[in-house]
């Protein structure tokens, strides 16, 4: 369920405001859903909306999902005095969805005059419970007042969970048990947020606002939420497989003379990720129940659920026993902490050796057998299983197995004031993953040209030649001359050498102090090793060290004088995170603040007589 989110934000922008005609930003009294939940696990929601008087033109939208929803009984009604008028022969629109990405989306567009305060009111049936999985507390538009009231029968239970409940003004949920049924009220005044297009499908990246993650179980299921979830992942996914003889063939095919089960995964997981083409999320239940494997294998297409579907198929098919799970990224609104389809965005396969779980995500094409699933690290998943499911919590490669190094050795031309020299950088475990994707189907000379104005970045834009760089597929290593160019300079005895050509802590992001939200790629450490040969000797200096250190982030910068002709400049950095939040952003922004100002003040040292 990741897919490439530039074509599908242009094509929102063009449906909401080419449609539309202009940018909104809707003043709304009260949204109200009552929502209706059915013993035949459909339900309805019936929505009253209450807008503000405009001085423009509103058109008001309603998306909805053909392929699991039934809209009706649209109204649209105007103050007039203390009550409202139904507005009959009110003019509404409807356009479809026409995105490569979302095949079954709707969207009603209702428009209301200017100066006037209207009420609109619909009705939308959804045969599939499941797929009433939250409500959210946050908006684009300006909401006084969100209110739920969810009705449930007796043979049902009604689960919850509400992520970053804390950031709401205000939230009351209560429940009232009458005969036969059970009514759940829920009232919030929602937080306004920064306007996201693909908000409007339910898509909820790189945000952290509160939601309520919903899941409405059968009595007997009750207190085992998860299980209920397993059970109905699982037997959506027992219809979508069953290899024919010809996907079985290839596969037979494929794994000839292998008897290894690590070579065996490793043929299928790249067969999978190189003759497959990625295509992605469709809404309804396209967006979670995969496409049956058979045909995933003639088309040799699919997204997340299909691939790794088909993934897990090949695998218990060679006697390899194999899962999928249901996955949060890291950049997904919430954790797959919780048994709701809104948890997840993303399904990855499992496969067991010696009943260790092997994640294998085959969306993602530099990912390694055996090593962290670069967009889940550290987070849960729910593993479907033919039991009750599973939750498990994703290993991350350790900082220090994400080991970037750089050692530089220069030497000083006094005559002309400049530093020249060789460089050797290494990345290790996931720490060059970044470089890994922007190589991807690139030539050797476009990666020499693309690594070439990286690192002329990292050393503050100083010059580069005869670069090179070997990117195989569990290291990169790079390698050049550096021309050093206005950092050394004399004043009388003094001497001054200037250091802010050393790499930069942080290589993955252009800003020199980072936002919450910003992800890092991995937990890593670097190691700095500057070595400057002076062609005279000078009067050693005692040591200079920099610590700084807190949970979890530290940086340790040294410059010493081995010898009278020898400068050295070393660094350790340490960030064991992912991503940057509340807990180290202000840590980390110190160290980065402080790394800068160190660097930018001068060595002074002295020419020995």
């Amino acid at each position: 369920m990741i897919w490439s989110l530039k074509k599908l934000i242009l094509s929102i922008f063009y449906i909401v405001f080419y449609v539309n005609g202009f940018a909104q930003n809707l003043a709304i009294k009260t949204i109200s859903e009552d929502v209706l939940i059915n013993k035949d696990t459909s339900f309805v929601k019936h929505v009253s909306v209450l807008l503000k008087k405009s001085d423009k033109l509103i058109i008001y939208p309603i998306f909805y999902d053909t392929e699991l929803e039934e809209l009706s009984d649209i109204q649209l009604y105007i103050r007039k005095g203390k009550h409202f008028k139904l507005l009959r022969n009110n003019l509404i629109g409807e356009e479809d969805v026409k995105l490569d990405y979302i095949t079954s989306k709707k969207i009603k567009t209702i428009r209301i005059p200017s100066e006037t305060e209207a009420k609109i009111t619909y009705t939308i049936k959804c045969r599939e419970l499941m797929y009433f999985s939250n409500l959210h507390f946050f908006s684009n538009d300006e909401i006084d007042t969100l209110k739920y009231q969810i009705t449930i029968p007796n043979t049902f239970r009604f689960a919850y969970d509400t992520i970053y409940e804390d950031s709401l003004d205000y939230l009351a949920i209560d429940s009232i048990k009458l005969d036969g049924l059970t009514k759940w009220n829920i009232e919030a005044t929602p937080k306004k947020v920064e306007e996201d297009l693909l908000m409007l499908f339910g898509i909820y990246k790189n945000i952290k606002e509160p939601l309520m993650r919903v899941l409405i179980i059968p009595a007997n299921y009750e207190n085992n939420e998860r299980k209920y979830m397993n059970d109905w992942y699982f037997n959506k996914l027992k219809t979508r497989r069953g290899l024919n003889f010809v996907s079985s063939q290839k596969i037979d095919e494929l794994t000839k003379g292998v008897l290894d089960p690590l070579k065996i995964i490793d043929t299928l997981y790249s067969y999978v990720k190189n003759n497959f083409k990625y295509v992605a999320i469709e809404i309804g239940m396209g967006a979670f129940v995969p496409t049956h494997v058979n045909e995933v294998f003639t088309n040799k297409e699919g997204d997340c659920k299909d691939l790794s579907n088909f993934l897990s198929e090949a695998l218990n098919y060679k006697g390899i026993r194999s899962e999928v799970a249901l996955a949060a990224t890291y950049n997904h609104i919430s954790d797959c902490d919780f048994p709701s389809l809104s948890s997840a965005n993303h399904v990855v396969c499992l496969a067991y050796i010696d009943g260790k779980p092997i994640i294998l995500d085959p969306t993602d094409p530099i990912h390694l057998p055996e090593t962290p699933v670069q967009s889940i690290q550290k987070r849960s998943i729910l593993i479907i299983n033919s039991k009750e499911g599973e939750y498990y919590n994703v290993p991350s490669f350790s900082s220090h197995q994400n080991l970037i190094s750089y050692n530089i050795d220069l030497e000083v031309d006094s005559n002309q004031m400049l530093m020249n020299g060789d460089f050797r950088i290494s990345y290790e475990g996931i720490s060059g993953n970044f470089l890994k994707r922007e190589f991807l189907y690139l030539s050797k000379d476009r990666i020499n040209n693309i690594g070439k104005k990286h690192y002329e970045f990292v050393f503050g834009n100083e010059s580069i030649s005869s670069f090179k760089i070997q990117n195989d597929k569990k290291k990169i290593e790079a390698e050049g001359i550096i021309s050093i160019n206005g950092k050394l300079f004399r004043d009388g005895n003094n001497r001054l050498l200037f250091i802010d050509f050393l790499p930069r802590i942080i290589e993955t992001v252009d800003r020199e102090s980072l936002l919450e939200g910003t992800h890092l790629g991995s937990p890593f450490s670097k190691k700095v090793n500057v070595k400057i040969k002076l062609d005279e000797p000078f009067q050693m200096f005692n040591s200079i060290e920099h610590t700084y250190s807190n949970e979890g982030v530290s940086l340790l910068l040294k410059i010493s004088s081995p010898t009278e002709s020898i400068i050295e400049c070393n660094y350790e950095f340490d960030f064991d995170y992912i991503i940057i939040d509340k807990e180290n952003v202000d840590i980390t922004n110190k160290i980065l603040t402080s790394f800068k100002e160190i660097i930018n003040e001068p060595i002074i040292f002295q020419k020995k007589s």
